[in-house]
């Protein structure tokens, strides 16, 4: 009896070590990624040619470059339902995550065919329990006109921030998952602003 109750007792404990562990992986992975993008988005906050607004509930900056300006005034608001182009794309490296700066996780592009409907209210939401939290994308998009195309970067306190990982979706595209602490990279173009 006390030989199983030792081999028991020693099970646990090389399981609660190897939890312990991967645990410990998991956060040095989380710490590593969550630098790399820190630094490369650092490095747009410093470069000239992009410039800087804050978000609407002052939760970060968010940094942009004008790739083509629009000649439409109408402007986007919150409760606004626009068909947009748009490419997105990591901005850091990771071998841990098997992700390579400037990897496309999603796109909806010209050649593509038709644009992607998208109400701007709903990028924040949560869907099949996952969130989709794009506060970054929600406001640049209020600061665009029909017509504009512009590369915005979005930090993780705007995008899918801290939790594991986050949905994304635009339009009907398919789900993806972003790691916690990812600087995101977008590409949009306003096609049309339709209410």
């Amino acid at each position: 009896m006390k030989k199983n109750v030792f081999c028991l007792i020693t099970v646990f404990a090389v399981l609660f070590t190897a939890v312990s562990c991967d645990k410990k992986d998991d956060d040095k992975t989380d710490q590593a990624w969550k630098l790399a993008n820190e630094q490369a988005f650092n490095a747009v906050k410093n470069n000239p040619a992009y410039t800087e607004f804050k978000s609407p509930g002052n939760e970060g900056s968010i940094y942009y470059r004008v790739l083509k300006k629009g000649t439409g005034t109408k402007q986007i608001f919150y409760t606004s339902t626009a068909t947009v182009y748009s490419k997105g794309w990591f901005a850091a490296d990771s071998k841990e995550y098997g992700i390579t700066k400037g990897m496309v996780f999603q796109k909806w592009l010209a050649e593509d065919g038709i644009p992607a409907e998208l109400k701007v209210s709903e990028l924040v939401s949560k869907k099949n329990g996952l969130t989709v939290s794009l506060k970054g994308i929600q406001a640049a998009l209020q600061k665009m006109t029909q017509g504009d195309k512009w590369e915005i970067w979005v930090p993780y306190q705007l995008g899918g921030g801290k939790s594991k990982a986050s949905a994304l979706t635009i339009g009907s595209a398919p789900l993806h998952l972003i790691p916690a602490y990812s600087t995101l990279v977008f590409e949009i173009e306003v096609v049309e602003v339709i209410q």
